[in-house]
């Protein structure tokens, strides 16, 4: 029977969450479900690779948030439904494009792709630019801390292999 332990991952993610609920406790304009999902999203299994996939996930938000803000600031202008529709397929399909323009891969655009629809879709009526705007400023949020999170569990983790090897110097 094999025993399960809980991982570095698993870790990341829930003080990821707890610094993301925190956040938004005190900033109200960032959004606890935009955060904590980009907290999930950004935080990878190996944390080696996380930095590097984290700044590239958050070019990612970056792209969907802008283009859904642009998104509902048309719709804001035009404000009829059916043109709001093509909109967001316009919008989506484009986003895309910068991602591969831009060299992301497969997975981010779907990150990218994710936060259009959250930025764009969640919200209606003259509340949307708001939701739109706090929705990106949450999702970037969430992605920030995740990579915060990370950064810092990369340097303990240096820290401790530096000293370990240190202390099997000196006992050799």
């Amino acid at each position: 029977m094999m025993k399960q332990k809980i991982g570095n991952q698993e870790i990341r993610i829930g003080i990821g969450i707890i610094f993301c609920l925190f956040l938004s406790y005190l900033v109200p304009q960032i959004q606890r479900l935009a955060a904590c999902t980009a907290v999930v999203m950004c935080t990878q299994e190996f944390t080696d690779m996380t930095l590097k996939s984290g700044l590239i996930r958050l070019k990612g938000v970056i792209c969907g948030g802008v283009a859904g803000i642009l998104v509902v600031l048309l719709d804001y202008v035009i404000q009829i439904e059916f043109v709001f529709f093509i909109l967001c397929g316009i919008g989506i399909i484009l986003n895309l494009f910068i991602c591969a323009i831009i060299h992301m891969p497969k997975v981010t655009d779907r990150v990218s792709a994710i936060t259009f629809c959250l930025v764009v879709l969640l919200a209606e009526g003259n509340a949307r630019m708001y939701y739109a705007f706090s929705r990106f400023v949450g999702t970037l949020a969430g992605a920030l801390i995740a990579l915060g999170i990370t950064a810092i569990w990369c340097a303990i983790q240096k820290r401790g292999n530096v000293d370990a090897q240190q202390k099997g110097k000196v006992n050799h």
